[in-house]
């Protein structure tokens, strides 16, 4: 098996796995990271934003890879995902509130499979990894939703792994182009020290800078309109600080700018432009930074569909490696990473 360091260049701290779609193999990338950080003797916790671990999924009906709790884990779910309280050494109640039930605090007294259920408000995550750090926990694990880039909050989670595969392109060429659509978003570059001043001064959820003049919008969303936009561009501004999600409205707005604004927003998790605008954007040069960076430690692959082969795994492997390069890639099934070739 390979260590961490082999895989990743910095300490595990909070660790959020995120899927670019269903049946990406995040699972698996959770499961692989529990082995690498139990056997390196790693005390760390495990939680999930909404729920995971079910032995079918509930959309589709497809058998899934379980969750497995390594032996001494400490684990937070729902109540009423554990079914037999006796496996677990009980750490802690809580009065965090799931549908599912109060979330529970555990220890894996052995190798157990479990339900993920944690809860989905960001203030009730950062108690929860409170709960963990004072039980001992070095680092935590923490299983994203669904297609819910908003799982890898910056200001939750300190590291983010994303999952890829070939349920989200069956076609190579395709997969790979979103991939480093999704990358790139991800991994925004931190924005000018003074429009991260400007953000944390004022409230608004959309911000215009113009020269010296800071503008607050009357908003209650920045998911506006494409029109709406472009009437808030047309009034003048060099730059727009949007605190909320940013939508395929803004992007097309930008492109019908002759001279469009820098973007700056709150996190990369929260851009959910598609792939093909992204890139009319990056050609037209329209500059997006943010207020706050993710750190994305790596992108693991899943060459494999329900129902079908997919690709060959040593080619997804190398095409996608040299596609995200510096960015690790790896195939957590056959446990190999991509390794550039020295020119």
């Amino acid at each position: 098996m390979l260590t961490w360091h082999e895989v990743f260049p910095i300490q595990p701290a909070v660790i959020t796995v995120v899927g670019m779609a269903k049946n990406v193999g995040k699972t698996v990338t959770l499961n692989y990271l529990q082995k690498i950080l139990h056997n390196e003797g790693y005390v760390f916790g495990l939680t999930s934003i909404g729920r995971d671990g079910e032995t079918f999924d509930a959309l589709t009906n497809l058998e899934k890879p379980r969750i497995e709790a390594q032996p001494g884990t400490i684990v937070a779910t729902a109540e009423k995902m554990i079914a037999d309280i006796r496996e677990w050494e009980l750490l802690q109640h809580t009065d965090l509130a799931t549908p599912l039930g109060k979330v529970l605090i555990l220890r894996a007294r052995d190798f157990n499979r479990v339900v993920l259920a944690g809860p989905s408000k960001n203030s009730d995550v950062k108690e929860l990894l409170s709960y963990f750090a004072a039980l001992g926990a070095g680092c935590t694990l923490i299983d994203g939703a669904f297609d819910r880039q908003s799982s890898a909050d910056p200001l939750i989670s300190s590291q983010v792994l994303l999952a890829c595969g070939a349920t989200v392109s069956r076609d190579l060429m395709e997969l790979i182009f979103l991939a480093q659509s999704r990358v790139t978003q991800l991994t925004l570059p931190a924005c000018e020290a003074m429009y991260r001043n400007i953000a944390r001064t004022y409230q608004g959820q959309v911000i215009t800078v113009l020269a010296d003049t800071v503008r607050e919008v009357s908003l209650h969303t920045s998911l506006l309109r494409p029109a709406e936009w472009s009437e808030l561009f047309d009034a003048g501004c060099d730059a727009v600080i949007i605190k909320g999600a940013v939508s395929d409205s803004l992007a097309q707005a930008l492109l019908w700018q002759r001279r469009p604004p820098a973007v700056i927003v709150q996190d990369g998790s929260k851009v959910f432009i598609t792939a093909a605008l992204w890139r009319q954007l990056q050609v037209r040069q329209v500059r997006f930074t943010a207020v706050h960076p993710i750190c994305l430690l790596g992108v693991t692959i899943n060459p494999t569909y329900p129902g079908g082969q997919g690709f060959d795994a040593e080619v997804l492997l190398q095409e996608m490696g040299k596609a995200l390069a510096p960015v690790p890639v790896f195939d957590c099934l056959r446990e190999a990473k991509y390794k550039e070739v020295p020119l």
